[in-house]
């Protein structure tokens, strides 16, 4: 078996990690960057971010460049953040915590 590079110069400002299929992923960036009280304030703005993604089922790890948008408020505390990189764009949902309850056509929390 090979061994890993002991440097990733590709990756270099990634901060967080984004798991493919895994909607929980996006929430670190949402966190960081608190969009859900930026929404309630009123805020508007966008971030740019790079992350390492890692595909699934092979495992390997690019650098995936990635747009958090403010976006509304939500009733109980929450907010809506849209989410984009390269051609693909969606709008997430997250709960008064930050964390992502709904991500259309991937996954959303069940009670």
């Amino acid at each position: 078996m090979g061994s890993l590079p002991s440097q990733l110069p590709d990756l270099e400002g990634a901060l967080d990690c984004d798991l493919g299929l895994c909607p929980l992923t996006n929430t670190m960036p949402i966190l960081r960057h608190d969009l859900v009280e930026a929404s309630h304030r009123g805020d508007d703005g966008s971030h740019d971010l790079v992350m390492a993604w890692v595909s699934v089922p092979d495992l390997a790890v690019r650098r995936s460049e990635q747009r958090y948008t403010v976006s509304d408020p939500i009733d109980e505390g929450g907010a809506l953040v849209v989410y984009a990189s390269e051609d693909f764009r969606t709008t997430i949902e997250a709960d008064v915590d930050g964390l992502v309850v709904n991500y259309p056509g991937l996954g959303r929390r069940v009670d």
